[in-house]
């Protein structure tokens, strides 16, 4: 499964939101991701979000703890050259120790050789250039779902920014900060992620 961002983020070149699916995917609400986000996030330091297990059918909502499947692998793919392929692969994936206590390890983060690992929930640096953080949160999608609707039936825009339909409503993220110039080699990008099962 796979979200898209634009993340050329110093241009309007963004795409990209995925809260419904087929069904197999509606299923596995830990392959299942939503969004992914790319912004600056101070000098020299840029933040990519992704988040999965939003609103679909196969979750009760709101969900009262992250999804964390220690069966699942998760990607953010960098392309700083503009060829549309990964020219850095930042991983993830789930785990728990001799206590069951749930914790995140990351590998592929320059400067982090070759991962490092921390429990979710809490910021913990990744390296020379990079802190993540992993845990559940509040979807930051906005979707006005009955405006849509009416827009469908009016052909008329009657969103209004008063109406969230997911607000309240939960994703398990994974974010990282890292140094810009690490990233993009001081060329555009484009980010994009993907998850994948054990089989």
């Amino acid at each position: 499964m796979a979200a898209i961002c634009g993340g050329s983020w110093w241009t309007s070149d963004v795409r990209a939101s995925d809260h419904d699916e087929a069904p197999l995917v509606k299923a596995d609400g830990a392959q299942d991701i939503t969004d992914v986000y790319v912004f600056e996030s101070g000098p020299n330091k840029t933040t990519i979000i992704v988040c999965w297990a939003g609103f679909n059918d196969s979750l009760d909502k709101p969900t009262k703890s992250g999804v964390y499947d220690g069966n699942a692998l998760y990607t953010i793919h960098v392309d700083n050259d503009g060829d549309n392929e990964s020219d850095l692969k930042l991983y993830w994936r789930f785990g728990t120790n001799a206590k069951d206590e749930i914790g995140i390890q990351w590998s592929g983060i320059p400067g982090a050789d070759p991962a490092v690992a921390g429990p979710v929930e809490t910021v913990f640096d990744a390296g020379t250039f990079a802190r993540v953080w992993a845990g559940h949160a509040d979807d930051p999608f906005f979707f006005d779902a009955q405006g849509y609707l009416e827009g469908l039936d009016t052909q008329t825009v009657s969103f209004m920014s008063n109406r969230d339909f997911l607000a309240g409503l939960n994703v398990t993220a994974a974010a990282i900060e890292i140094d810009t110039d690490v990233l993009t080699g001081g060329n555009p990008i484009q980010v994009w992620a993907t998850s994948a099962r054990k089989g």
